[in-house]
Formats: C-alpha cells, structure tokens, sequence
C-alpha cells in the first residue's frame, strides 16, 4: 500500500506578469530546504512532509504486546491521585531537563556547522529558547485551559564522562565516519525508524537518565518531520512500549529546527515546533484526535477532531465531530502549521507531570546534573550569523544590523566588561562596525548580551570577505574556556553584492540560448551539449523527437520523459508518455552558460506535466535545479521569494518565465538540470515535457538621461566605486579616493544636446553638453581620486575623430561653464580613453584628480588652462621630505617656489623649482627637504609664479618624519671651498662647532650658532691649506664628528 502524506493547498505563482507559470509548491517541501543549500547527489525525494511518525509507532510498539487501554486505564488512575494531591491545579514544581542534539552531517559534503544537515549552534540555541517558550504556555495562547507543562529545558554542559562541552547541548556526528547509511536517502517512516532504532541510536546515545536525546539528521527523501519514543509506566506487562536504553529520546529533520526568530528550513515547519510536539509525545502525550476520525486523546479539554489539520484554518473552524465545536487547531499536538501553534492545555500537563513522576528515565532526569556547568562563569558565542550580505536598502548611508549573541552557562561571579576582537578580511569602519563596543556583566548577571553587528551597502566589487569575532574581557567576573576555541570566535562570511557587469548599448539583451529542439524526425534528437541521466531503470527516460508532441500543443521536437523502448527511442517514435507502475528518476542537464559579467537572467520554456496528485497529495512531479561555476553540486531553482520550481498537474502547454535570483548574478557560469521523478503506483499524462528553451541575460548600458543619479557610501581606498543609476544604467566610477568620503553622488545635470562653447583664459574651445557632478554629502576640497565617466557613441558623433584626444575638464560647483575659465576654477587632464563605440557603442574616459568636487565635461584635445596642476603629494622617505607634482599643461609658467610651515598658517620659502614656459604635455617635478626635523609635522604648498608675475598657490600638504631621538649631522658641500652648512637633525638646540687640523690643532670655532634648520648661517673655511679636517659638534648632551675635506 502506497503510503499517504498531507500535501496542503498548492501555490499557484505567477513569475511573469502575463504568462501563466509553473505550480510552484510553498508547503510541505523538504526540496525547499534542499533550495536554501547545495547537495552534492540529488535524491529521490517526497516533495511534502509527513507530520510526525507517532502512529507508525505506535503500530509497533502494539504488535509487541504494548496494550493501549490497560496503559490508559493505569494514567487515568495516576492522573486522579495527582488531582486529589494538587488539587487539580497548574504543576507544582517546574523540573529543568538537559538536552543533548546529536547532529548527523556528511563530512565530505557539510564540514562546517551551518552547511546542510550541520546546522548551525544558532538554530539549536534558538529551539532550546522555543521550546521553554512553549512549555511554559509563553508563545500567546488565547485558551483559557492554556497551561504550563511544568517543564524546562536547558543545553547539557558535560558529556557522560564528565567532559565540559565546549559546544554546550551539541554532539556532532559525522555518520560517514561511523558507516551509517544516508539519512536522507531513507524514503519512508518505517526505513527510518529502522536504522534509527537499530543502528543509529544504540551507536550514539547519552545515558538517557541523564539527558534527553534528540537526534537531527536529513530525513527529507522520507517525508519525515519526526518522531519520539513513547513512555512507559511501570513494569506491568503491556504498560511498557518498546522504548529502552538504547532508544528513548526524539529524532527530527534538521530542517525544522529553529525558532520564532530563528526559522529554519523546511518551512511552513520551520519555527521549532516540530520538537515541542515530538516532545509532547516523548512526556505521554497523543494527537489531538486520538490518530483517527474524532477519537479520543485521554485530554478532556481538548475537543475531538476529525482528522489532524492542514495549514492555519480561520478561528472558529469546525471540528467535524458530534457534537460540533471549534477545532483546537493551535493545539502543539494537531499538524498545524509552525505559525499557529501555541497551546498546551492543563489535561495535558497532567499527563506530562504523572509521566514525570512515574516512568523509567523521565523520573530519573529529574535529578541529573549533567545541564549544571562546572564554569558557571563562563560565557560564549551563543548565536550570530554565519553567512550574510551587504544588501541594505533606504538612504545612505546603508546598512543592515545584525545581532551577534553572548551567553553565560549560568551567572556572572562579579563584574565584568567585554568587548569583541575584530579580525578578517572585511575592514572594521568600512565593511561593518559594532555598534555598542562594550557589554557588562554584574555579580549574579545571567542574561544573554547582545552586541550589534552593522554592515554597510557601497558600490565597491570586493568579492566575498569574512569578519572574525573575538571576546575580550576586563574583570574577573566572566571567562572564556581557553580550551573552546570554536566557541570563543566567530567568523562571519560577508557576501558582496557589487559586480562588475559587462557593458554593452549595442546588444544590451543577449541570447545565451534559443533551444527549440529541431523538427527533425526519425531519430533520437537530444541537442548537442544536453546530457542525459537515466537512474534506475530506464523504463522511463528523457528522449527528444516530435512523437504526439502535437497532441500536448508543441510545434516540433520536444525533450520529454518517454517510456518507448529502445527501437522507438533510436528512430524518433518514443511518445510523450510514462509507465505509472516504475519507479522513476530521470535527469536532463543542460549546457554550461558562461553568465560573467552578466545581469538580469532569465529563463522561460515551454512545458506540460501532469503526474499524480490524488486529493492534496502529491506523488509524480518534474523539478528544476541548477549548479554555479562549473559544479555538480545542484540546487533547486526557486523565485525571489524561495518557492521552489516544481511542476506537475499541466495537462496542456504551459510557459514557464523566470528573472533568476539576484544571487545567481556575478558568478561565472550556470547549468540547469531537469528531473523527473515518480513513484510505481499510479499517475497521469503527460509526464515532464519541455520546448522553446530560452535563456537571456543583459548587459549594463550608458546613463544618457538628465537628472539620472545614484548615491554611494564611499570610503578611503575603496577600489571601484561603481555608480548605476536606479534604472540600472552605469554613470560614473569612483576609485581610490584619499579619504573617506561618505555619502556621494554622481548626477548628470545636463544631458547631451550637441556640442557648446567653452571659454578659458587661454582661448576658445568647445565641449560636450552632457555635464557630470559627483557630489559628497559632506563637502571635500581636498580629496585625490580617480574618476570615470562613460558616454554612448551616438554622444560623442560630434567629435568625429577627436574622440580618442579629447581631454576633461573639472570645473568647481557653482561656476558657470559659459563664464571664461581660469586656474583658480578649473583643470584640463588628459584622460586614459577606452573607446568600445564599434563593439559595444560607447567610450569612457578616466582620469586622476586632486582638490575635491565638481563639475565634468568633455572638452577640445586643444583646450588649455595655464598650468593645470594633475597632482601634488608630500612624503617621508628617511631622513628627508620629499614633493612630488605633475601639471598637464603650462603656459607663461616660470616656475614654482616651495612653502613650508610647522603650523599650517605661517609659511616660509624654502626652495625654487624652475617651470617648462609653455607645455601641452605631462610635466613631473620633484623637490627634496633635506632640513626636515624628525617627529616635526609640516605643511608645505607651491606657489606657481608667471612670468607676468601672477602667482597662484596650491592645496596643502603634510608629512611627517619618524622621529626616533637620534641626533644626525649634515655636512654640506663635502668637499669645501670657502664656504660649508651644517645642518643638525633631531634636535633644535644651539651647537658649538670647532674645527680641527690633521694635528689635532683648532683653526675654527663656532659658539652658539642655531643648525637645526635650512637657513643656518654659512661657515667661512676660506684661506685654510687643502686637507682633510675634522668637524666637531656639540649639540646637548651629545658629541658629533665629521671628516671635512678643503679643497
């Protein structure tokens, strides 16, 4: 007999607006968690979830001898001693309980917490929180026989041998290294229990007096959410059940684990409850309708029901019973979902308290310590993010904030201050920063400290980074575990969302394949680069001809799943249809798609697949995966919501149009991957069929329209700042600025209309009518970077061949491009050009700047603005300053004096460097301070000086030299004549300079005299007889020699 699972109302999504789009299954999907991560082998799997495998349990437990009535009469005896002892009240005594989760995972393919069925410690922290929630009737529930359970649950802190565990309530088991097979390629509740009951549990169980046991694995090839052992009473015969030792305790899909604000998975179970209620089964508890049509669960204020309930009905739902009442659908004990689930009543808590108080290892964990920590002190990472993105959305700046979570085992033993170490690739200040830098801790403090991780949007491509997390502690009042180190440090992958998209305003759509599978007939058309896998048997598999393809409305071939033999399949008559009696699993991949560089994927096909649905369950159904950067490792293709692209229930042509997900963009390449999967009991045609496969992608075109902009968050450094306006056109490029800028835009304030006159103080000349303004929010005067700015071919067609000469010009904010243009307003630079106009029609120009914001046009490759100053840098380099600059273009330029000051205000002239007049080329310069004090800070500025006379100064700028309290002498020239100066670094005081002969005699003295700068005075060694001398200095406490020659 064919086993029968719940299957809620199916979804129909429509993923274009005017297409009619596959049934796309939001309920029930274990296939929905396959979407969320990638697997390495694709398995046959149900496409729904059974709720929970108490029934199947039970059906084992009462063929070996288990007596459901005998074990009813003997709790209903128990339950009225308890009433007649409390009074029939709420629970006495609230009883903590220590879980341990044995977390089953692939090694080869989930090494790392948070990859698949390794679940992440933050799904299980939130689940213990879930679950206290629940039991202790916290989780909003209207019902007025709402009560709690009595119970708590608490992460167990030592493994049977006493060992503390660094991973508090977490045993992670890789069941490759143990030889157990695939959980998740058992197909059913009993292949589950089976392994489970005989092999896995045995092999891995705590002490089950000491802990309860829950075991997490992949169970979604069964259906599966879960199941518990039932307790026994007493040693009676027929009271206990076939729990042991070696068996008692909880198993659940991994997918379910989480919270209210943790969800997992397997949605809509994915907000914990699947554990409160195989929990509520491992304390006594039954289905709310007795596991069948209004029987009893022994709970008098729980009304009957006549069946267990699909999905969250309206308040108010009838039971189906007699007498009709309201359904208890809230009930943790129905198959509701997740979201409407928060009531356990006071019968029910009776029954969990007589169990408490009577059966074999319950009793026993009443007393077990093993939830006690031996460093009630200790604190640790108790829940952060593993894998997030810069996405954000609202102004800029922005931002997403993230909770990174600290817990205690128990309570603080005195005061403390902790903060977080902050490492990795991603830049604190830049990519993220904590918010609140610092938590604290008092004597007895028991509660978790959240810090605030937030991480900023720009428009830099960087790739993926990580940031690493750390505690650090002032005070004794907390500690860490030096020997747990996985839970003293997190890291966190931070995913980029900024590409480097191709551009292109010649082909802006681009077809990456137009597949419609040939008319050919008489042979077996699979097209060249498709791939065909047929598991199992091949009874059922994908062939390729026109074979009744008309009958189902296609022109042509069409690939499908075909249940022909090999005759028919090798000449072309393999018709569209399957065998309902074989059991199928038949793949189809695509070619590899090369997607660099490319944005808005889309996809859409045409297809028919009707496959088996018998009321709301679902059997026989075709679902598309795909796999990134040349990988086998597939997963199911979902929308931008996450529903999972199944189909089934199409009899007649259907179109299928999907934009890929965002997160798909910036990879390399992308194969699809058809399945088609069945059962060997019954089903309609058509099976899975498929024609007219296309797949497109777009490129980035130039911005051409005025007023178009886009505003980023910019930071020091940042390499390509990359700006696209909200219609996803490219403008600008930002790369390397100075300093941190902030918020900037770039805007086209004028759009292009031709050609215009422009005017400086050199001539007349001409430019281009589109005009850029990059813009910081905070204005900078001073900022160095470099710019780009991009143009279609049809704006630079009035150039003709000035296009690669032709030069840009910056011109300040508020200025107007019809005044005359001079160098206190403006620059003209010869630009990097990057001319695509005949493969990808435009042009676009780089060029480096100084001196803050403005405004950018095009303009003549003649244009010029005397002295146009490219750049200017000032920098230590050993003892010495040294100044660097460059100027485009010069006219009437005698050259330049170099200022310098110590305060920024008051400046003196300490050097001359000559110009080159006239020039229309790139000029460098260079000047060395070689009177720089150490540890001194200076401002130095050029002062560009006509032949007219006119002078005009630059920016400042500052550097500084290491000071390292080391007193240096400068001799200069060496060898002398008449004249030497001695220049003394490291220190400003006075110095007494003698002079000495090859004897030993003075010829020369100096007393008093200020070395400690370039304008020392000069020292008169004329009428000495030529030799070698020695200079001795005394300056504070030191004594300097040099050897001087006398020319």
């Amino acid at each position: 007999m064919k086993k029968i699972f719940t299957f809620f109302p199916i979804l129909f999504l429509l993923l274009a607006a005017t297409q009619m789009q596959a049934q796309v299954i939001s309920n029930k999907l274990p296939l929905q968690k396959k979407a969320l991560q990638t697997v390495s082998a694709l398995k046959t799997q149900n496409p729904h979830f059974e709720k929970c495998g108490f029934q199947y349990s039970m059906e084992q437990a009462n063929a070996k001898g288990f007596n459901d009535a005998l074990y009813e009469q003997v709790m209903q005896q128990l339950i009225d001693i308890r009433r007649q002892q409390n009074s029939f009240g709420p629970p006495a005594t609230i009883y903590t309980l220590p879980v341990i989760f044995h977390v089953l995972y692939a090694g080869s393919i989930e090494p790392t917490p948070g990859i698949g069925a390794n679940i992440a410690n933050i799904n299980i922290q939130a689940q213990v929180d879930q679950l206290n929630k629940d039991f202790a009737n916290m989780s909003g529930s209207t019902y007025g026989v709402a009560e709690d359970m009595g119970l708590r649950f608490t992460l167990a802190k030592v493994d049977p041998l006493g060992n503390f565990l660094c991973e508090a309530g977490v045993d992670r088991i890789n069941w490759e290294s143990k030889g157990w097979t695939d959980p998740s390629t058992l197909s059913s509740t009993s292949a589950v229990q089976t392994l489970f009951d005989n092999t896995i549990k045995p092999q891995s169980i705590w002490d089950p007096n000491r802990y309860v046991n829950i075991w997490l694995a992949d169970l979604s090839a069964s259906g599966l959410l879960g199941y518990a052992s039932f307790p026994a009473l007493s040693g009676l015969s027929g009271l206990n059940n076939s729990e042991t030792d070696q068996t008692a305790g909880v198993v659940i899909e991994v997918g379910s684990v989480g919270s209210t604000t943790v969800p997992g998975s397997a949605a809509p179970y994915d907000l914990g409850r699947t554990i409160t209620h195989e929990l509520g089964h491992f304390f006594g508890l039954r289905h709310i309708n007795g596991d069948g049509n209004c029987l009893t669960d022994y709970c008098a204020d729980t009304p009957p029901q006549s069946a267990l309930t699909s999905g969250c009905p309206s308040p108010g739902t009838l039971n189906g019973c007699t007498p009709s009442v309201a359904k208890m659908f809230e009930n943790y004990m129905d198959y509701s979902n997740d979201l409407c689930l928060n009531t356990f009543t006071l019968n029910q808590s009776e029954r969990c308290q007589v169990v408490m108080a009577n059966s074999p290892r319950r009793l026993q964990l009443i007393s077990s310590n093993t939830g006690v920590s031996p460093m009630p002190n200790r604190i640790f990472f108790k829940s952060a993010p593993s894998v997030i993105t810069e996405t954000a959305t609202g102004l800029c700046p922005r931002y997403k904030d993230y909770v990174v979570s600290l817990g205690i085992d128990q309570a603080a033993t005195g005061n403390a201050t902790v903060s977080l170490s902050k490492s990795g690739t991603a830049t604190d200040g830049v990519d993220y920063t904590i918010i609140n830098p610092t938590v604290n801790y008092t004597n007895g403090d028991g509660a978790s400290k959240n810090f605030t991780l937030r991480v900023y949007d720009d428009a830099v491509v960087e790739g993926t980074e990580t940031i690493i997390l750390g505690i650090s502690i002032s005070g004794t009042g907390v500690q860490t575990a030096p020997a747990c180190a996985s839970s003293n440090q997190v890291t966190i992958t931070l995913a980029d969302d900024d590409y480097n998209f191709n551009i292109d305003n010649l082909n802006p759509t681009i077809t990456l394949l137009n597949e419609n599978f040939g008319t050919t007939t008489g042979t077996n058309a699979i097209p060249t680069g498709w791939t065909v896998s047929n598991s199992g048997t091949a009874t059922n598999k994908w062939v390729c001809n026109n074979a009744n393809a008309a009958t189902y409305g296609f022109t042509g071939n069409s690939l499908h799943i075909s249940n022909g033999n090999t005759t028919a399949v090798n000449n072309g008559t393999a018709a569209i249809n399957y065998s309902t009696t074989v059991t199928t699993d038949a793949r189809v991949t695509t070619p590899l798609f090369n997607i660099t560089g490319l944005k808005d994927l889309n996809l859409s096909f045409n297809y028919v697949c009707n496959g088996e649905v018998i009321g709301t369950d679902i059997y026989d159904l075709g679902v598309l995966y795909y796999a990134l950067n040349g990988s086998t490792s597939y997963s199911v293709l979902t929308d931008g919501l996450g529903n999972p692209a199944y189909f089934y229930q199409k009899n007649t042509l259907t179109n299928f149009n999907l934009q890929l997900p965002s997160f798909i963009q910036g990879n390399s390449s992308i194969r699809f991957l058809f399945r088609w999967i069945s059962d060997n009991t019954g089903g309609s045609q058509p099976p899975f069929s498929i024609d007219d496969f296309l797949f497109t992608a777009k490129s980035v075109t130039v911005q051409t329209a005025a007023n178009a902009s886009a505003t980023e968050n910019v930071f020091a450094g940042s390499t390509e700042n990359i700006f696209y306006s909200a219609d996803g056109k490219i403008l600008a490029k930002l790369t390397n600025p100075s300093v941190s800028l902030g918020c900037v835009t770039a805007n086209i304030s004028n759009t292009f209309s031709g050609l215009a006159p422009l005017n400086t103080n050199a001539g007349s000349y001409q430019r281009s009518t589109k005009v850029f303004t990059i813009t910081p929010a905070v204005a900078n005067s001073t900022a160095s970077y470099q710019a780009t700015f991009y143009f279609t071919t049809a704006e630079m067609a009035p150039w003709g061949t000035d296009v690669p000469n032709l030069k840009l010009m910056k011109v300040k904010d508020g200025v107007s491009l019809s005044s005359t243009l001079n160098p206190s307003n403006s620059i003209v630079v010869t630009p990097t050009v990057d001319d695509q106009r005949a493969t990808k029609g435009y042009v676009s120009y780089t060029a480096n700047f100084t001196g803050g914001f403005s405004q950018f046009v095009l303009v003549s490759p003649n244009t010029v603005i005397p002295v146009s100053l490219l750049e200017f840098e000032a920098f230590a380099s050993g003892k010495k300053i040294i100044l660097r600059w460059a100027t485009a273009v010069e006219i009437n330029n005698r050259g330049f004096y170099i200022d310098r000051s110590t305060d920024g205000i008051q400046f003196e002239k300490i050097g001359w460097v000559d110009g080159q007049a006239n020039s229309s080329s790139r000029n460098n310069y260079i000047f060395d301070d070689n009177f720089a004090q150490p540890g001194v800070q200076y401002y130095y500025r050029l002062r560009q000086a006509d032949f007219s006379g006119t002078e005009k100064q630059s920016d400042i700028r500052q550097a500084k030299i290491k000071g390292d309290g080391i007193i240096t002498i400068t001799v200069s020239p060496n060898p002398a004549r008449d004249k030497i100066r001695v220049f003394a670094g490291g220190s400003l005081q006075p110095a007494n300079i003698t002079l000495l002969n090859v004897d030993g005699k003075k010829v020369r003295d100096w007393m008093g005299i200020n070395i400690s700068s370039n304008n020392t005075h000069s020292l008169d060694v004329s009428g000495l007889a030529k030799g070698v001398y020695l200079l001795t200095i005394k300056i504070e406490n030191e004594k300097k020699v040099q050897k001087l020659i006398i020319q």
